[in-house]
């Protein structure tokens, strides 16, 4: 007996369906799947949503790194411009009897009247205005807060809210603040100086723009620290960023602790009456931890270059407890 045109109908609408569902199927839950189906459906669903996500992410990360690169290249530009008339402005006195503004720092005041400064490390990225809030959160608003104002997981460089930096008054010890972005802005590109002897001699200094005056550094030492106590076996840690102002005591505290944890001997002196400049980034070694560069300002009559060939790693220098980091000794 032959099939009859109805079944071979009903035939055909069945295995239309089913190639149907098995195109359309691979995504979304539908009646008739079974439970491996159902299953394979979720993973594949939850999977598509993580991607996505990442895919979010990348753009945001990709659009703020563009946006701070941006920003920073333009502030560049417009202090730059202005730097040729640092020369003739230093020194100078207003009708007041008062320093004069750099006409950069003008320029930079009028965008963010936070402003306190210029950071320029030859030969790298480091080219950046630095901003100061005296508030209790002054040390907190600039991690995401933009030079113009704006959010931005870049943040801004800034200055320590309890240091002084005016036209008259000037702590001992101005220390800088910056994310260790991946893609080398702000203070990213520190880390150049881990353990390596080349990238000092050929960024030994740090030029520093205040608003009324220009300022070589010469680099003395730097090295990886703890930020918690029960990171290190004896409890203590060195504070490197409370230290402000100096009397002859905490002078020797603070070169002393730098002199111990150094990777690098210099052969740049220091003496007390020295004004100094610190810069601290996050470091990658283990969390948390911080990257910290210390300079000394140069003296009245020095010469600002630096013979670096007497340079080399600090063989004895104190490292930060890595077995109690890594959770080896309790």
């Amino acid at each position: 007996m032959g099939v009859s045109s109805k079944t071979k109908k009903a035939l055909k609408k069945a295995v239309k369906q089913k190639k149907h569902r098995r195109r359309g199927s691979w995504l979304f839950i539908e009646r008739g799947d079974t439970l491996r189906e159902v299953f394979s459906k979720l993973l594949t669903q939850f999977a598509v949503l993580v991607l996505a996500a990442c895919g979010v992410i990348f753009v945001n990360e990709a659009r703020l790194s563009f946006t701070a690169k941006t920003l920073n290249k333009d502030l560049r530009v417009l202090y730059n411009t202005y730097i040729g008339d640092i020369a003739e402005n230093i020194g100078e006195l207003t009708g007041g009897g008062k320093k004069q503004l750099l006409p950069g720092a003008e320029k930079l005041l009028e965008i963010n009247p936070d402003t306190v400064g210029y950071i320029v490390i030859d030969g790298t990225d480091i080219s950046l205005p630095v901003v100061q809030r005296t508030s209790p959160d002054g040390n907190e608003y600039y991690l995401k807060t933009a030079f113009d104002g704006s959010v931005n997981k870049a943040g801004t460089i800034f200055l320590d809210f309890r240091a002084k930096l005016g036209a008259d008054k000037r702590s001992d010890v101005l220390t800088l603040y910056g994310h260790n972005q991946r893609d080398l802005t702000m203070f990213g590109e520190l880390k150049s100086y881990k353990g390596n002897v080349d990238f000092y001699k050929s960024h030994p200094v740090i030029t520093f723009y205040s608003n009324y005056e220009k300022d070589t550094y010469k680099i003395f030492g730097y090295f990886v620290t703890e930020v918690l106590p029960e990171q290190t076996k004896d409890g203590k840690v060195f504070r490197y960023h409370n230290f402000i102002d100096l009397d002859r005591s905490s002078y020797e505290e603070f070169v002393s602790n730098i002199e111990l944890r150094s990777q690098i001997i210099t052969g740049v002196d220091v003496k007390y009456g020295d004004e100094f400049l610190t810069l601290s980034t996050c470091s990658n070694e283990f969390e948390p931890s911080r990257f910290v560069v210390f300079a000394r300002k140069t003296r009245k009559g020095e010469d600002e270059t630096v013979d670096t060939s007497q340079a080399v790693l600090n063989p004895s220098a104190k490292e930060p407890d890595w077995n109690v980091i890594y959770g080896k000794v309790r």
